[in-house]
């Protein structure tokens, strides 16, 4: 067996046993007793609009990457697309592989048109700066509204204006296909993480929040950046470390704050698995239809 099949056996496993080792070390850190009651005692009713936010943040995010692939030439249709998005989730959340949902596209995508490689994972590298440039955004406007940050506001502000400058020139200079609709994809990444910490929002008004909810969106976008590293099943165990130490920096309910991020893991599995269906339906149209012809390899590329 050569080093990449090694390597392809051990990938998943090393992922598996990293989210046990996380979650483990969260687990350790909280009361177990307190996350429970959290959850018996919350007020259901709210968790309706956070599963709303959610769902409408998964489209808007369908369509910044729509407008990436569509940078690149690809005649891929909206609702293609959001089946490609959505198999991407079932991908990531459930196939602890070396694939994942990033990597399914590309491979689905490069097979299914006249593109290459390159440009493919392009559009897909691209649309995840589009929701980190998004991300940092946030961020550096919390500074302004957090007292514990805000003697360190100006210097947050002006770094993320100094990269957001040079993010720009680089993409312009080296990337001009994909640099088009610039404006309209990275104002679709604010809007994905604002109705991301909207679903937030709702969830800890179920879970009875009292308190400011800024210093919960803090932690939880700072707890983005952990989950967007492959070490984990679907990010689970990275965020919720992130968040026991940003709830320890900030003086925030450690117990609360893992509370959150659980229930919106939840939320995310449960869009995930809709994409079922997207297979089952695939299964059914191979046994029932003719072959595709070449002049409509859209719509068949994702049913």
């Amino acid at each position: 067996m050569d080093k990449k099949k090694v390597w392809n056996v051990l990938k998943p496993v090393l992922k598996i046993a990293f989210t046990v080792l996380a979650l483990w070390l969260v687990y350790t850190k909280v009361d177990l007793t307190a996350v429970r009651r959290l959850w018996k005692e919350a007020n259901s009713w709210w968790l309706i609009p956070a599963a709303v936010a959610f769902v409408i943040c998964q489209i808007t995010t369908s369509f910044r990457l729509l407008y990436f692939f569509r940078n690149i030439g690809l005649p891929i249709s909206v609702r293609s697309n959001l089946r490609l998005y959505l198999l991407g989730m079932f991908y990531n959340l459930f196939l602890p592989s070396g694939l994942g949902g990033d990597g399914y596209k590309i491979i689905v995508l490069k097979q299914r048109y006249d593109t290459t490689h390159k440009d493919v994972f392009s559009a897909v590298f691209f649309d995840r700066l589009a929701g980190l440039w998004g991300l940092g955004f946030l961020v550096a406007c919390f500074s302004l509204a957090m007292p514990e940050v805000r003697a360190y506001s100006l210097w947050i502000l002006a770094g993320f204006a100094g990269g957001t400058v040079v993010y720009y020139y680089v993409l312009r200079r080296y990337f001009g296909r994909i640099s088009r609709r610039f404006f309209k994809t990275h104002l679709l990444g604010i809007c994905t993480q604002s109705l991301q910490l909207a679903t937030v929002a709702f969830i800890l008004a179920a879970l009875g929040c009292k308190t400011s909810y800024w210093p919960y969106f803090a932690i939880f976008l700072l707890s983005s950046l952990a989950s967007l590293f492959p070490f984990s099943i679907g990010g689970l165990g990275a965020r919720e470390v992130a968040i026991v130490w940003g709830a320890g920096t900030f003086g925030l309910d450690k117990d609360l704050a893992v509370s959150v991020s659980l229930s919106f893991y939840l939320i995310t599995m449960i869009m995930a698995l809709s994409a079922i269906f997207i297979l089952f339906g695939k299964e059914r149209k191979k046994k029932t239809e003719q072959p595709v012809t070449a002049a409509d390899p859209d719509e068949s590329a994702f049913s």
